[in-house]
């Protein structure tokens, strides 16, 4: 039905966490959960199903989900025996909304992706519904106040909008320290001073323009500018006479006949000797003659390299502290009668061949070196003569002549003499002199004041008055830019404060009073606040409390005590949850009560109990006095309280609810498989109800085992109790002895429980049935005679127990027609 609250009808883990056989929590008949368990025995296994099935990653927080920085990631979520035996990791959840039931399971391998059914219940939550005690306490005091209100936002699914808001705040600080940024302005009165030579040290528009015309007057008194911009016309012909300057004088391709005559060559006064492309190309003329040179000496030595395999097999033969022999194993000639005579003569023959065949292969690779290398500046002499040729002047013909003939021979050689350059070298060095000569003669006719310098003066001042324009531009700009982020932040801090009011004012009131249900009628009161209206610029929340009407607004963690924090804590996260989460009202309360005395457990359970009956709670505590008071304080018609009583390695968490049915062993039997340690438990199990309910005397044991009992015990003390209160079991079909004897022994079922040391020892399937087939004739006498009902209680003062059906208590008797058509499972009602 829509509109209907989300109810959870059960949550079963099967492979999970603790859990390695399936185990189910049925919530349909009682809506309300409270498990008590020991610490390490598998209670918050519970918990975590609820946030794996919830959670958007597929995994719980602090696993995380991958295996790094002291996270176990989700190899954790799956039991340690689960593959081994064969058991699907799953949590599954069935959720009723109205008269529709909803169900998924999500695996916790593969994809892990969350089913439909827990999609929509996430989607109903605006506040976290798992409170665990040891984060409870993060709201009111690790938060700041910043992240408190990212949360509350959250609660009321103001999150973008609180996204906005915390950009444009970012945004608006950007803006804020470009406006007041000054380093542009600085370095732009920078420029100017050192452009007018320290006359101007901050921009101004007509000291500027007065400047720029004191540097066209000496030029031409009549050229003055009336604005400085591109556009003015005297600026427009001040560029036209710096052209008609440079052409006339000609400095420009001075200068370019200069670069290039001294890349090809020149003879620099003081210098060690030429440079130029035409000396690297005569220098690697002389090195590759001289690789030859050594080439061509080293060359004879190369008419024994023959031998040169003969003498590096040789050598370790002769080497010093070789084996000594007589005759060359070689040849067989006598050492005696070799050319050398002596072994040392021959070792020395070797070494200095070895070394000359050394020697050769080094000059080879100089003269390979030597001509790559000639060959690289030869392609960069005849590229920089080709730039060079064109730019010699028509009154240097014979200059121009000889450059060309030798460019076109640098060009083509490739062996014999190389190209020669003596002739063309002085007229070289003599253009250079003379075109360095004009140039020096046009700068210093020309002097300070050209038409050209006061064009490059004037258009660095232009550039300098372009970048403070910019700068003024974009002042303006984020300034505007500044006006519309306030307008805006405004705006949605308004929105936004004005639900998050709305928001505090819902929970303030819960939350006082379940802070005074827990604490007292004189507790302090508490306060959400937010900052102050015209205060847009900042995000926080602030959570104070008002001890006294002159000290108000004081921060919880500095005057509550440590359980009035946890309180304080507990009030606000429930307020919230039966606030926001009215489309699924349910919270897991996991360990809450770590740091309360008897008396606020107590006012806890009670709060429970009274002040949020319309949230669906699953509480687990390791804390045995609250767990009690909880069952003391909340309905029975809506709570189910249960006990972990052990952990057990291969099968998981043990309830004390938990019993083997008769329908687990008959499964196995139907597998092919041996119910022995089943039927064992399964009759410990009995034995221990009924004692429990038939008020049976049992010794105490030992201090270290004080609360367990062998089944030998029971058997004996249930024995005692019938045979002092006159009731008699019936025989057993087939026992001779008395079967609460037989019992105490279990002599039967241990051949299929035990290690049997006999060969052929073992029981079988078939001895199985037959001994279970008598247990069960033997327990389904002990029923109610009137209603047929299996649970029984004695009150004090009472020597028979009686049925435990408050419309029945009829007194325990065993009767030859009370089992009759009585079913086997009967015994498990």
């Amino acid at each position: 039905m829509p509109g209907s609250p989300i109810q959870i009808e059960s949550l079963t883990l099967t492979g999970f966490r603790a859990y390695l056989e399936l185990k189910q929590f049925d919530f349909s008949k009682k809506r309300n959960l409270a498990v008590f368990a020991p610490n390490g025995s598998g209670k918050s296994g519970f918990v975590d199903g609820f946030e794996f099935i919830l959670s958007p990653d597929g995994t719980i927080a602090r696993l995380g989900v991958r295996a790094i920085h002291n996270k176990a990631g989700v190899v954790a979520l799956a039991h340690n025996l689960a593959e081994e035996k064969g058991v699907t990791s799953e949590v599954r959840i069935v959720l009723k909304q109205g008269k529709t039931t909803h169900d998924g399971s999500r695996l916790t391998s593969g994809s892990r992706s969350r089913p439909p059914a827990a999609d929509a219940l996430a989607a109903s939550l605006h506040v976290d519904p798992i409170v665990r005690g040891y984060e409870l306490r993060r709201f009111v005091e690790v938060q700041t106040p910043e992240e408190r209100y990212a949360e509350v936002g959250q609660w009321l699914q103001l999150t973008p909008l609180v996204e906005v808001q915390r950009n444009l705040r970012s945004l608006r600080q950007l803006v804020k320290s470009d406006l007041e940024d000054i380093a542009p302005k600085k370095a732009i009165d920078a420029r100017l001073s050192k452009a007018t030579a320290r006359t101007i040290t901050e921009w101004d528009e007509s000291a500027v323009l007065t400047y720029a015309n004191s540097i066209l007057s000496p030029l031409d008194p009549k050229l003055q500018l009336s604005k400085l911009r591109e556009d003015d016309p005297h600026f427009s012909a001040l560029l036209m006479r710096a052209q008609d300057e440079e052409q006339q004088i000609g400095i420009a391709a001075l200068k370019q006949i200069k670069v290039a005559i001294e890349v090809v060559y020149s003879e620099p006064s003081g210098s060690a000797g030429a440079t130029g492309a035409i000396a690297e190309f005569e220098s690697a003329l002389q090195k590759r003659a001289a690789a030859e040179a050594s080439e061509q000496a080293e060359r004879g030595k190369a008419a024994n390299a023959v031998f040169a395999k003969v003498w590096d097999a040789a050598e370790p033969l002769f080497a010093e502290g070789a084996a000594e022999f007589e005759v060359c194993p070689v040849c067989d000639t006598p050492i005696s009668a070799t050319a050398r005579g002596t072994r040392e003569g021959i070792r020395e023959h070797i070494r200095l061949h070895r070394a000359q065949l050394a020697s050769y292969a080094a000059s080879r690779q100089a003269l390979e070196d030597a001509q790559r290398a000639l060959s690289g500046v030869q392609k960069g002499l005849a590229a920089k003569l080709s730039v060079l040729v064109p730019l010699i002047p028509d009154s240097e013909a014979k200059l121009r002549s000889g450059l060309t003939t030798y460019a076109n021979a640098v060009e083509q050689w490739t062996a014999g003499d190389a190209p020669d350059a003596s002739a063309i070298k002085p007229l070289l060095v003599a253009l250079l002199a003379a075109t360095v000569g004009k140039i020096n003669e046009i700068e210093q006719r020309q002097g300070e004041h050209t038409y050209a310098r006061a064009k490059s003066r004037l258009e660095s001042l232009l550039e300098i008055k372009a970048d403070d324009e910019m700068r003024a531009r974009a002042a303006e700009e984020l300034g505007k830019i500044q006006t519309s982020l306030n307008e805006q932040a405004t705006f949605i801090s308004s929105e936004i404060r004005n639900k998050i009011q709305t928001l505090l004012d819902m929970i303030r009131e819960p939350t006082n009073r379940l802070f005074k249900s827990i604490q007292g009628k004189d507790a302090t009161l508490v306060r959400l606040e937010l900052p102050a209206e015209d205060d847009t610029n900042q995000q926080r929340l602030s959570l104070l409390v008002d001890f006294a009407e002159n000290r108000m607004g004081v921060s919880p963690s500095g005057y509550l005590s440590d359980s009035q924090v946890h309180s304080l804590a507990l009030s606000l996260r429930l307020a919230a949850i039966a606030a926001f989460n009215a489309e699924a009202p349910f919270a897991v309360l996991d360990d809450i009560v770590t740091s309360y005395d008897a008396d606020h457990r107590r006012t806890i359970a009670s709060m429970l109990a009274e002040e949020v009956p319309k949230l669906q709670i699953f509480v687990t505590t390791h804390d045995q006095r609250f767990f009690s008071y909880m069952k003391d304080q909340l309905p029975a018609a809506g709570w189910a309280f249960t006990q972990i009583t052990r952990l057990d390695r291969d099968y998981g968490p043990r309830f004390a609810d938990h019993k083997v049915t008769d329908e687990v062993i008959e499964a196995r039997w139907t597998d092919g498989k041996s119910a022995a340690n089943e039927m064992r438990q399964a009759e410990e199990e009995w034995l221990l109800e009924c004692c429990r309910s038939f008020g049976v005397d049992i010794r105490i044991r030992d201090v270290h085992r004080a609360y367990s009992y062998e089944r030998s015990e029971l058997a004996m003390a249930l024995a005692a109790f019938l045979k002092h209160t006159g009731l008699t079991p019936p025989d057993v079909p087939g026992v001779k002895n008395k079967f609460l004897l037989s019992l105490q022994k279990g002599e039967i079922e241990n051949f299929g429980s035990h290690f049997q040391d006999v060969p052929y020892g073992d029981g079988s399937i078939g001895d199985e049935k037959a001994r279970w087939a008598e247990f069960v004739f033997f327990r389904n006498h002990f029923v109610c005679a009137v209603c047929n009902r299996s649970k029984f209680k004695r009150p004090l003062g009472l020597k028979k127990p009686v049925c435990a059906h408050d419309k029945c208590e009829t007194p325990f008797q065993f009767s030859a027609t009370s089992a009759a058509g009585h079913v086997a499972g009967a015994a498990t009602k």
